[in-house]
C-alpha cells in the first residue's frame, strides 16, 4: 500500500486519520512538532507502525524530509484558535503560510500523486445568509475578516492557497487534490491534548461549566466519519475537489440533554441561557467575543452531506452516539 505522510498527526482528527489509514493497511509518516514529546505522540505509537517525523508550520522546508518518498499527503495540522491577540499573526498567518510550506514540500517530492487537506466549514458557512440556506461545496464564507471572524478566515485562506498550490503543481505533473471540510467534529477522544479542540464541549458539559446552555447550535460530525471521508479521498479514482463532512446541526442544549439523560450523575446543564448572559461572559472566556456571539446565538445552520453520502460512500453515523462515545471516552480517560 501506499507511504501516506500525515501532517498534524498528534491532534483529535489527523490521530483517528492516522488509524483508519493503518487499518486500511497503508504505511503511515505522522508529521507532529515534536516527535518525542510523549504527552502527544504516546497513542499515536500504541496504534502499531508509525513512523514519527518532525514538521512546524511555522518554518519553511521543515516538512520537505516529512514527504519526501511519500505516494499520498493528508495536511491536517492547523491552528484551532478562535480568538487572540494578534489574530493575524496567530491564526490566519500560521494557517496560511503552513499549508504554502506543506504544499512546497509536496512541489518538491516527485512521488507524491495525492493530496488532500483538511479544510472546515468554516470556510463555507457565510454567516450572514439567512438560516433558510442550505449550505454545499459550491459556498464559500467570502465575507470572513481577521476582526470578526479570524478563525473563517484562516480556513478560507488556506484552503484556497493549498488550491493554487496544487493547480501549479499538477501544470507540471500529475496530482489529485481534494479539501475536505469537516462541521464541529466530536467523538471518542484518544488523548488529554485532544481536550484544547473540539471535545471541549463535551468535556465542559459534563462538568456543568455553564449553569445553563447557550443559545448556539453546531452543525456535527463524528471524528471516525471524517477519519474515512479522508481516507476515502485518497482511495476514490476521481474524488471531487471539494466534500463537506457533516451528520446533522443541534442546539447545545439538546446535547446537553443528550448527555444527562446518558450520565444522569453529572452536573450537565439542560435550560437554556439569555443571551444577555452570554454576552457578560464574553470577557472571561477566551473562546468567545462579541463578534462570534452576534454571529451565531440563535442561529441554526444547515450543510448538506449528499456528497459525503453518494460520493465518497460515509454514512453519518447518528449525533447521539457520537456525543455519547465522545463523552465516555473523556470519562474513561480520567479527564472529566
Amino acid at each position: 500500500m501506499a507511504i501516506v505522510c500525515v501532517t498534524g498527526a498528534a491532534g483529535f482528527v489527523g490521530s483517528h486519520i492516522v488509524r483508519e489509514l493503518l487499518q486500511r493497511g497503508h504505511e503511515v509518516r505522522a508529521a507532529v512538532r515534536d516527535p518525542r514529546d510523549e504527552t502527544k505522540t504516546a497513542h499515536l505509537k500504541g496504534m502499531g507502525a508509525v513512523e514519527l517525523v518532525s514538521g512546524d508550520l511555522t518554518r519553511p522546508g521543515s516538512f520537505d524530509e516529512a514527504i519526501a518518498g511519500c505516494t499520498f499527503v493528508v495536511h491536517c495540522a492547523s491552528s484551532v484558535m478562535l480568538t487572540a491577540k494578534d489574530p493575524q499573526r496567530e491564526i490566519v498567518d500560521v494557517a496560511v503560510h503552513g499549508t504554502r510550506n506543506v504544499m512546497a514540500a509536496v512541489a518538491k517530492a516527485e512521488s507524491v500523486r495525492r493530496v488532500v487537506v483538511t479544510s472546515s466549514i468554516a470556510a463555507v458557512i457565510d454567516p450572514y445568509l439567512p438560516d433558510g440556506h442550505v449550505f454545499t461545496e459550491d459556498d464559500w464564507n467570502d465575507r470572513a475578516t481577521v476582526g470578526e471572524d479570524p478563525y473563517g478566515l484562516s480556513k478560507i485562506q488556506a484552503e484556497r492557497a493549498a488550491v493554487e498550490a496544487a493547480k501549479s503543481i499538477s501544470s507540471r505533473r500529475s496530482l489529485v487534490f481534494a479539501a475536505v471540510n469537516p462541521a464541529f467534529v466530536l467523538g471518542p477522544v484518544l488523548a488529554r491534548a485532544h481536550l484544547r479542540s473540539s471535545p471541549s464541549l463535551a468535556r465542559d458539559l459534563l462538568r456543568g461549566k455553564f449553569p445553563a446552555c447557550p443559545n448556539l447550535s453546531f452543525a456535527l460530525v463524528d471524528v471516525r466519519d471524517v477519519a474515512q471521508v479522508h481516507a476515502n479521498a485518497l482511495e476514490l479514482d476521481d474524488p471531487p475537489a471539494r466534500v463537506i463532512c457533516v451528520a446533522r446541526s443541534m442546539p447545545m442544549v439538546e446535547i446537553g440533554r443528550i448527555l444527562k439523560a446518558r450520565f444522569s450523575d453529572r452536573p450537565v446543564p439542560t435550560r437554556q441561557l439569555p443571551d444577555l448572559l452570554m454576552y457578560a461572559m464574553v470577557p472571561f472566556d477566551k473562546r468567545l467575543s462579541f463578534s462570534f456571539l452576534r454571529r451565531n446565538l440563535g442561529r441554526r445552520r444547515v450543510l448538506s452531506n449528499e456528497r459525503m453520502r453518494a460520493v465518497f460512500g460515509v454514512q453519518p453515523r447518528p449525533v447521539e452516539e457520537t456525543i455519547a462515545d465522545c463523552a465516555e471516552s473523556i470519562i474513561d480517560g480520567g479527564w472529566c
